[in-house]
């Protein structure tokens, strides 16, 4: 007997039929597609998603809010007037490497006359470079999720030029978290510390509506991938705390960038989700933290942060073997999921338990 739709399907049913209504009318479906475009930061190609992202980012700091909405804006624009595919723009595709690039934009360059037309620029040149990769990594037999590759390669550019010509000056990046800082002392006195607990307590409260919006705009996605997000969020913070304690938390780089979307991404979103999928994404998210900890050091006297560098090299990593046949007839409870199926994580379990059998099963879905 078929179980009765709950919650989070009836929504997600409703939105779709609204999203089709919106398929003859372009300004509502460009706000549509760019409110995905949000949400997709996190692998969420949801509106709802993407406007409780913005939500989140506003409790967080509200200057970074037009920015990404800004950048969102523009990259996805981009992409309508160069007649890209519908229903890549239509996802929002097109939209999260602007985003990511307005997010971070203020955090290296002031408010100026001359940031702001920089800004847009970057986010054109994402989407150019977006469009590039595909034709390169995600069309054919490569099918390699572009990932946010777009939004390293030009904020890195557009930042290593404002350093050479002294647009911007160069501030190292700090605090940073670095493995050089474990020593085993500490770590029992934090563990073993009531004020420690308590001011980590206190960092987590004070935290609490950005932590909120950012889980209900994935729960509301996807419960596989909420599910992921927790253990990916736990092992950062357990990490960051351990290293140094409640000011850990603040390592945007390691929880938002790095061990988040490394545990979404695979956890269900580019490869079917199961038993053995779960451990997987847990130990990439691990090997991806344990990467952090080595590049950003590094970088951050120079001023460069490791932005999502570390979560492209691991998802890329961990994807690429199981497309290959050989490793793909080896591990057959591993599944890469076709790009043209990674779409919502509960969909694809389902696609995984009706062909589990085939150990190339995709390649037997008509």
């Amino acid at each position: 007997m078929r179980k009765p739709p709950d919650f989070f399907e009836l929504c997600s049913k409703w939105l779709d039929e609204k999203e089709t209504s919106l398929h003859h009318h372009k300004v509502p479906w460009l706000v549509n597609s760019i409110f995905k475009g949000i949400g997709q930061i996190l692998f969420c190609g949801s509106p709802v998603s993407g406007l409780l992202f913005l939500g989140g980012l506003a409790a967080g700091w509200w200057v970074i809010v037009p920015y990404c909405l800004g950048g969102c804006i523009v990259s996805t624009l981009t992409a309508f007037f160069l007649r890209q595919k519908r229903v890549l723009i239509g996802a929002g595709l097109f939209g999260y490497n602007g985003t990511l690039i307005g997010l971070t934009w203020p955090f290296f360059w002031p408010l100026s006359y001359f940031s702001i037309p920089l800004l847009i620029l970057a986010c054109g040149l994402s989407t150019l470079f977006s469009i590039a990769l595909m034709g390169i990594m995600s069309n054919g037999r490569v099918n390699m999720p572009v990932v946010s590759i777009p939004f390293v390669v030009i904020f890195l550019a557009f930042l290593g030029s404002a350093y050479a010509t002294g647009l911007v000056p160069v501030h190292p990046v700090e605090p940073v978290l670095s493995l050089s800082s474990l020593n085993l002392e500490d770590i029992h006195k934090r563990l073993v510390s009531l004020e420690e607990w308590h001011g980590l307590v206190e960092e987590l409260f004070r935290h609490v509506v950005l932590i909120g919006l950012f889980f209900a705009g994935i729960l509301f996605y996807s419960r596989i991938a909420a599910l992921c997000a927790v253990m990916g969020m736990s092992l950062s913070l357990v990490v960051a705390f351990l290293l140094e304690g409640p000011e850990g938390l603040h390592q945007l780089g390691l929880h938002g960038f790095t061990s988040l979307p490394i545990a979404i991404a695979l956890g269900g979103f580019f490869i079917a989700f199961n038993v053995p999928c779960f451990f997987y994404s847990l130990f990439a998210t691990l090997f991806g933290i344990f990467l952090w900890l080595l590049i950003a050091p590094t970088l951050a006297p120079y001023g460069i942060p490791v932005l999502t560098i570390v979560f492209n090299v691991v998802t890329l990593l961990f994807i690429l073997p199981l497309k290959q046949p050989y490793v793909a007839m080896k591990i057959p409870w591993l599944f890469a999921v076709n790009l043209s199926r990674a779409v919502r994580p509960e969909e694809t379990f389902r696609w995984y338990k009706l062909h589990r059998q085939a150990a190339r099963y995709w390649d037997n879905v008509v």
